[in-house]
């Protein structure tokens, strides 16, 4: 997609990104902007970030149109940016310098200390436990996310000094553009497959990120992920193992669940060094937690500062976020999209209210991921009392035959049979449905990674 294989930002650059409101790229336009930069972009639609982004100082144009770019030095796409787009064919005729919104985040962070967070799971909220850690006790990084971190209110911080902390996706090997870096790795599974292809492509890719970590660095890994812990071996740099069990250096203990929170006594070996107490519920927290500890005890803070800084994580958008309350059922919104995340919210949601009836709204993410863990999502979704299944958000992918959400939830009802369990296509349907159908003390939660949140926001508003 982009017409050299590296990009070096200079003083004076006109840079133009394509499909600015999207949550990756809106960080790096903001940051560019507050930079000083002469930044503009073009989306879709208006919206939020959007808004944001001409607040500190982004021209963004709305809708995309042939032309959009303007004169810029530097035009920059996303995955999510389709080959046709007319405002990228009409660049890419006029010979314009395109590249992927990777290139650009490695510009961005050119010649900082970097610690990369990846993980098929957890990575956002990681990176943003990170952040929060590091600006409570005192220091100053650049940090790019995807998501809104409650702590930064927004999806990145400037920052003063030479250190940047930037979540890195794996879902297209763009990861590898960001050269030596220390890096924290939650988890390895299979996803991504349209990219990929098969799970063993998706641990070469790891494998090559891991080749990242330089000698004086380190490699943060989870170690419930058995190839992740095979290949971490790989790395020069020093590995820290953070988990809930095995050979660890970061461990936990003395697990406490709560509604919209969990408690745990951090272990260094097998020493107890101290207790936090976190805003954000479930044991994958308490996981995404220890990620982020062993990166800031690499970095040089103390565990006992950074326990505290913890306890003023207040999270992350759309990760088990309260939308609101409806005829005595709270609503609750996440961003789960694959069956292990999709079955943790559901755990998270069974531990913390067990005598509430959980009716669980899915909006399929992708026709290819669908296809691909049917059984997998059937089984997660298996586990809540009420189950809704939405139409499938295909994002960036065209309708593949034979792919159809009333199919999972045909394989729900054959799971489950006891179960209520429907397929509703439209959002406003189901709006209605659950209207009809939720009862004073159940929690209703919208699941996925596309726009069903907009149900949540309605049912509540009721």
């Amino acid at each position: 997609m982009a017409t050299a294989q590296h990009l070096v930002l200079q003083p004076g650059d006109r840079i133009h990104l394509m499909g600015v409101g999207g949550v990756g790229m809106s960080a790096l336009a903001a940051v560019l902007a507050v930079r000083g930069f002469a930044v503009t972009g073009s989306d879709c639609s208006e919206g939020l970030r959007v808004q944001h982004l001409r607040e500190v100082g982004v021209r963004v144009s709305v809708p995309q149109v042939a032309g959009g770019a303007g004169d810029a030095d530097v035009v920059v796409v996303s995955t999510a940016i389709p080959a046709d787009n007319p405002e990228l064919a009409e660049a890419r005729e006029r010979g314009l310098p395109i590249y992927h919104r990777s290139h650009l985040l490695a510009a961005i962070v050119d010649g900082m200390q970097k610690v990369a967070v990846s993980g098929t799971h957890g990575k956002t909220t990681t990176t943003s436990m990170l952040a929060t850690i590091l600006l409570e006790c005192g220091r100053d990084p650049l940090v790019v996310v995807g998501g809104d971190a409650a702590n930064l209110g927004a999806n990145y911080h400037v920052g003063s000094e030479p250190l940047a902390v930037f979540e890195a996706c794996e879902s297209d090997r763009s990861f590898l553009r960001y050269g030596p870096c220390s890096e924290v790795i939650t988890n390895v599974e299979a996803d991504h497959l349209d990219q990929h292809g098969t799970f063993g492509s998706v641990c070469e890719a790891f494998e090559q990120f891991i080749d990242l970590v330089p000698g004086d660095g380190f490699l943060a890994y989870g170690t419930e992920s058995a190839e992740l812990a095979e290949i971490a071996r790989s790395s020069r740099g020093r590995l820290i193992p953070f988990g809930l069990g095995g050979d660890v250096e970061l461990g936990a203990d003395e697990i406490e669940f709560r509604p919209w929170g969990v408690g745990f006594r951090l272990l260094v070996g097998e020493r107890p060094v101290g207790r936090t107490e976190l805003e954000v519920p479930g044991e994958h927290n308490v996981r995404n937690a220890l990620g982020a500890l062993a990166a800031a005890r690499a970095l040089g803070l103390e565990m006992a500062d950074a326990l505290a800084a913890l306890e003023q994580f207040h999270g992350v958008g759309r990760r088990f976020e309260l939308i609101g309350e409806f005829s005595g059922a709270l609503v609750v919104d996440d961003y789960a999209h694959h069956p292990t995340e999709v079955a943790a919210t559901l755990a998270t949601a069974r531990r913390g209210w067990p005598e509430r009836r959980l009716v669980a709204i899915f909006q399929p993410h992708l026709y290819s991921r669908t296809r691909d863990f049917m059984d997998e999502f059937a089984r997660a979704l298996a586990a809540a009392d009420v189950v809704v299944i939405a139409d499938i958000y295909g994002a960036r992918e065209e309708p593949i035959e034979g792919v159809h959400a009333a199919d999972l939830a045909r394989a729900v009802l054959r799971l489950a049979p006891t179960r209520e369990v429907r397929f509703i296509p439209e959002k406003q349907e189901i709006v209605d449905a659950v209207r009809r159908l939720v009862q004073p003390g159940d929690l209703v939660l919208t699941i996925g990674a596309g726009d069903i949140r907009e149900v949540a926001e309605e049912v509540a508003c009721a």
